[in-house]
């Protein structure tokens, strides 16, 4: 492993950044999380440790809802998270986020969202654009879920909408549905393939959702066809290293065995982001460190996936501009 100098560190800290894959809840801060579970987390967690690996991803998933399930109980909780989670993203120079609001939230708590998607957007502060997204697992269109998708394709500061959950479970004829009328009104497509399911799944998200980003997408490397299939539809993954570590994704025991690498070189763009911050115990400077460290990453290449970031970006092109031009400068400044 490459050692890393509190220059280059300092450096890194400083580089312009996007954050493309930030799931709201999963990032709440650990003070809150001992506010609504006082007796859960006396110490620092477990799974913070950078040895740690969750057995599995329903292990991941029944904390993520235990711990959404007592924090996200009100529209102030969503705010106040925000700023938290907004602040210390600032620290770190990002200047544009992507987040998601989960739907399962929403429907435990009876949450209005258009009133939580305001409230974490005036959480911003000043020079960082923020876009929401809502998440929905594939099992979810039914109920109160069902009515919160329908209504949410008119939600005006709604960006668009995100797969989320166990990609093992069945994607149902509703989505492509959705998906497809949610375009229609203006609203941007993810869906998170390839981290749990295979290569095959990101090929069924590309072809049968039209979606233009993937959340994950690692395992698209298995299959040369899947891709090709990324680069001629210019398909972005929007990738998170030490997640993926931490979860075991198949292939993947070790940061040397993380494929950012080998997609790269296949010529597919990839962002770098935190995913779930609370439960991975990273940061966005820290992700950049391990691509320096794991695979002697230099200050060019790293800015590279900086730039991967803005430039997917949903945002006007003159602010678009301004934000690369000050990337470009930070990477000539590179140690």
């Amino acid at each position: 492993m490459r050692s890393l100098t509190p220059d280059f560190k300092e450096w890194i800290n400083a580089l312009p950044k996007t954050e493309t894959h930030l799931h709201m809840e999963g990032a709440v801060p650990l003070e809150m999380v001992r506010a609504a579970l006082p007796n859960r987390f006396t110490g620092e967690p477990e799974f913070w440790k950078p040895d740690y690996r969750f057995e599995n991803f329903d292990t991941f998933s029944n904390l993520f809802a235990e711990i959404a399930g007592a924090v996200f109980t009100s529209v102030d909780a969503y705010y106040v998270c925000a700023l938290k989670v907004f602040s210390k993203l600032s620290s770190q120079n990002c200047r544009y986020v992507e987040t998601s609001i989960a739907l399962g939230a929403l429907v435990r708590s009876a949450l209005e969202g258009p009133k939580v998607i305001d409230a974490i957007r005036a959480a911003s502060p000043p020079g960082m654009t923020v876009r929401v997204f809502m998440g929905m697992r594939h099992n979810e269109y039914s109920g109160l879920g069902k009515e919160i998708i329908e209504d949410s394709l008119s939600w005006k500061d709604l960006t668009g909408l995100d797969l989320h959950g166990p990609e093992y479970l069945p994607l149902e004829p509703w989505t492509a549905d959705v998906w497809k009328r949610a375009r229609q009104v203006g609203k941007y497509n993810k869906a998170h393939a390839g981290e749990f399911m295979p290569a095959s799944f990101v090929r069924r998200c590309v072809e049968e959702l039209a979606v233009t980003r993937i959340d994950h997408g690692v395992r698209a490397i298995e299959d040369p066809t899947v891709l090709t299939l990324l680069k001629e539809r210019n398909i972005t993954l929007d990738v998170c290293p030490i997640s993926n570590v931490k979860l075991g994704v198949e292939g993947i025991s070790s940061y040397p065995d993380h494929p950012i690498q080998r997609l790269s070189q296949a010529g597919i763009p990839c962002t770098i982001n935190t995913d779930d911050p609370f439960l991975f115990g990273n940061t966005l400077t820290e992700e950049y460190c391990a691509l320096h460290q794991h695979f002697q990453y230099d200050g060019r290449s790293m800015g590279q996936f900086a730039k991967n970031g803005f430039k997917v970006a949903i945002t006007d092109e003159n602010t678009r501009s301004r934000w690369l031009e000050a990337l470009d400068s930070h990477i000539a400044s590179a140690p």
